[in-house]
């Protein structure tokens, strides 16, 4: 079992105090209304009938004990000369300091007893506190670098998700604006390469929820739960990207790839992340042999961009399998160009490029796996073949 211990980390974000003088930002008029997205309407014999799901109010429930656990520390004499974020992050660093890192999604209630969970399952128990004593909870999602981990046809992938408790500033001037809020940020050890992406809205947190209990059942062999799972997430972000993919995925291990086609059509015109649902919309594409599919995938490759950088990763390893090694290098750049700290996708590139017959190209792609390289072992590596790249050149 993988353990990591819980870190608590404080975070005063810059406060930026504005007039609103000469930026002024117009509230919605009456008639803009966000678009409702109709999800695909595909047959749905495959599956039994829906199981019971928990809802979004089961995520944060806790027991009346556990509720009680906490208030009386949250209340207690000898935390009263702080504010209620501050309390509540002593809390969770006092008794959550063996907190154990676990793949799978618990809610906040199981969390709580076990003590253990994964990024998820902490940030429903950090919610469900907060909520007790009426402190804001922000979500970020961060991405990490990855780990190629495959199951049967399909790539396993995980979001980060970190939580923010922020503070409750009041002012009484209505010109008063605040860019940003001082906040207490709880997290696992954070990696050294972590990026941080967009704060998540409720409906999107919830829909990561439901999407890993849908991970996991997927996993479990259960279809059918993972199915029922995945649309309850898109009922709330009918956007939300995973979801959908794990639908089309779930039709095409049925055997329905014309469904399974619906749903990737849905999630490339409709979700705000498509290059993951492309990449399996295209290995779908390639087992039936649709070249003009194919074709039409591939150059919507080079159109697309995602939050997450590390989906040029998986992309360049799978044209590398595929024996594609100049689609390789297009998706390594990628990469790097947003995250020119991962040395190994730079050394990956750089020997495509000398395959290729590019050698300056490699020199320049172990050049900076070497500037961002700091293990000594890895620093030798880089430096011997930069050399011998470079007496070559001469």
């Amino acid at each position: 079992m993988l353990r990591k211990t819980l870190r608590l980390t404080l975070v005063w974000l810059s406060c930026v105090l504005l007039l609103n003088a000469c930026a002024q930002i117009p509230a919605p008029t009456a008639t803009a209304t966000a678009e409702v997205l109709v999800l695909p309407k595909t047959t749905e014999h495959w599956f039994e009938a829906p199981p019971e799901l928990p809802s979004t109010t089961d995520f944060y429930q806790l027991s009346a004990a556990q509720q009680q656990q906490f208030l009386d520390y949250f209340n207690a004499p000898a935390q009263q000369e702080l504010v209620p974020q501050q309390r509540l992050y002593r809390y969770l660093e006092q008794y959550l300091a063996n907190f154990n890192y676990e793949g799978k999604t618990t809610l906040a209630s199981d969390t709580m007893n076990q003590m253990s969970g994964n990024c998820m399952s902490l940030a429903l128990l950090v919610s469900a506190l907060a909520q007790l004593v009426d402190v804001e909870v922000g979500y970020r999602a961060t991405y990490t670098e990855p780990m190629l981990d495959f199951s049967a046809d399909i790539m396993l992938t995980s979001a980060h998700v970190r939580s923010y408790l922020f503070e409750n500033i009041q002012h009484d001037d209505k010109k008063f604006m605040l860019l940003r809020r001082p906040a207490m940020v709880v997290d696992y050890f954070p990696g050294r390469l972590d990026l941080s992406g967009e704060m998540l809205k409720k409906p999107r947190f919830d829909a990561m929820m439901y999407n890993n209990l849908a991970a996991d059942a997927m996993i479990a062999g259960d279809l059918n739960r993972a199915y029922w799972l995945s649309q309850a997430a898109l009922k709330s972000d009918a956007r939300y990207s995973p979801s959908i993919n794990m639908i089309a995925i779930i039709y095409r291990r049925k055997g329905d790839v014309l469904a399974s086609q619906q749903w990737y059509e849905f999630g490339l015109r409709y979700s705000s992340e498509p290059v993951t649902l492309a990449s399996n919309y295209l290995v779908l594409a390639q087992q039936m042999q649709n070249q003009p599919l194919i074709t039409r995938l591939k150059n919507q490759f080079r159109l697309l961009d995602d939050n997450n950088p590390y989906v040029w990763f998986y992309l360049a390893y799978q044209a590398e399998q595929s024996g594609e090694p100049k689609d390789a290098v297009y998706f390594y750049q990628k990469l790097v160009k947003k995250a020119p700290y991962l040395h190994k996708a730079n050394l990956a590139l750089a020997k495509l490029q000398f395959q290729l017959g590019n050698p300056e190209a490699a020199r320049r792609a172990l050049h900076e796996a070497l500037q961002y390289s700091y293990e000594p072992a890895n620093r030798q590596m880089y430096l011997t073949k930069l050399q011998a790249l470079t007496q070559q050149q001469e």
